[in-house]
């Protein structure tokens, strides 16, 4: 007995395990007590649309009358406007140049084209750009207005320290090289002839090593106003005698210009016949 009890509990305990509900995997079980829920419908507005907030209520006169007042400011703006750049009261006629020694008062003015225009219409700065180039005397130039009809020129002349000929052209020198128009006559400069062109870097400046070379010549030897310079020999003077003394570049200028001074005494001494004397080279050579 105690057998068949034993048999009979292990297999209702294996019936428990493998008896399953069919019901349990029904769908109208599974979602039993559950609530459905309605397909929400999908926005398909953008999120930029915003609803319109009502606006405060205009009054239609007093807008109006804003628009009436802008439009008369206005008209009274380009009035005014037209009336100052037209009103002959703001055209220059009081007008000063200072500091001008070698150009004329009328050549400045000439090139600065202000006679007669409306001080409203002058941009100072393109006025001293045009008279730096039209004007290459002038170094600096600075313009000044005044109301209602007044205007202030003062410029800043080169300073001439040399006088350069080729051929029919002259010019003053400064001492950065530019050359610019000689005005009037200077004895007191130094006279440079530039025989076949050569001294310049282009058509407005001097080659800066032959002003420097001038200038150490002349400091020892200022009774030498007259230089030449050709490609060739570089620079060179005419003595006293008619000698052609070539000195050729700046290199060693003391020590060839100290040479020249002992040779000169030496050979009036001897009372030599003397065309050249080329002092470019360690070895002097005598013509």
């Amino acid at each position: 007995m105690m057998f068949k009890k034993k048999k009979h509990t292990k297999r209702r305990k294996k019936n428990q395990f493998q008896t399953v509900s069919v019901s349990s995997f029904l769908p109208q079980t599974l979602t039993k007590g559950q609530r459905r829920r309605k397909p929400t419908r999908k926005n398909t507005r953008t999120s930029a649309t915003v609803t319109a907030l009502p606006l405060p209520h205009l009054n239609a006169r007093a807008w109006q009358f804003s628009h009436y007042v802008a439009l008369l400011l206005m008209i009274g703006s380009v009035v005014l406007l037209s009336l100052v750049f037209t009103d002959s009261t703001f055209a220059l006629t009081q007008m000063v140049v200072t500091d001008n020694n070698y150009l004329g008062r009328e050549q400045i003015l000439q090139q600065a084209h202000v006679s007669g225009v409306n001080i409203f219409r002058i941009d100072p700065q393109q006025v001293n750009t045009r008279l730096e180039t039209m004007l290459p005397q002038i170094k600096e130039a600075h313009v000044r207005l005044g109301i209602p009809n007044q205007i202030a020129i003062q410029v800043v002349e080169r300073e001439p320290v040399l006088l350069y000929g080729h051929g029919a052209q002259s010019y003053w020198v400064d001492t950065e090289g530019h050359l610019f128009p000689a005005t009037t006559q200077r004895a007191d400069l130094p006279v440079l002839v530039d025989e076949d062109g050569t001294a310049r870097h282009d058509s407005s400046v001097l080659n800066p090593v032959i002003w420097q070379t001038i200038q150490q010549v002349a400091a020892i030897m200022p009774e030498t106003t007259e230089f030449h310079y050709r490609h060739v020999y570089g620079l060179f003077f005419i003595s006293p005698e008619g000698w052609r003394v070539y000195l050729g570049e700046a290199e060693n200028m003391e020590a060839k210009l100290s040479l020249w001074q002992t040779l000169h005494r030496q050979l009036l001494q001897e009372n030599r016949s003397v065309q050249i004397v080329d002092l470019r080279y360690d070895r002097v050579y005598i013509q």
